[in-house]
């Protein structure tokens, strides 16, 4: 089985491009990408991303009959979370792993998204490992989505 494991691709379309001519050329099974999906610099145009390219991107991998396992993580606003699964559940080969257990060939695929996150700013899925836990000192201010921005 061969698998291509991608994480922090943030958007940079060159960078897909290059995932899924890789993927074809070497005939893996799955592409994992493990998170940091949207573009980081254009926070609230990661909708648009989904809906421009994400859209047409995974058509392209599910006509290749090349299954995508990923999620969105910390980089990744909470406020897209249903837009992305909705786009990703149009496709048989794209999963969103997001705490969810997949089985392909055999073998199973579980995906976590939750992060302790070092010290950037806290973001969305940032979590504590121990009720204990005490973030590390942050630079910048916490970054946390809602609806009106």
């Amino acid at each position: 089985m061969k698998l291509l494991y991608v994480t922090d691709i943030h958007g940079v379309k060159g960078k897909y491009e290059r995932i899924l001519e890789i993927a074809e050329r070497h005939k893996v099974l799955a592409v994992i990408n493990g998170g940091d999906i949207l573009p980081k610099e254009d926070l609230f145009g990661q909708g648009r991303f989904i809906r421009k390219y994400l859209d047409e991107y995974f058509a392209r991998f599910e006509r290749s009959g090349i299954y995508y396992l990923c999620y969105l993580s910390n980089d990744d606003l909470r406020i897209f979370d249903e837009q992305f699964e909705e786009t990703c559940r149009k496709f048989t080969f794209i999963v969103n792993l997001e705490r969810r257990k997949y089985t392909i060939a055999g073998y199973e695929f579980v995906g976590m998204n939750l992060v302790v996150d070092y010290p950037f700013r806290l973001k969305d899925r940032c979590r504590k490992d121990t009720k204990d836990y005490l973030f590390q000192r942050q630079f910048g201010k916490g970054l946390f989505s809602t609806t009106q921005g």
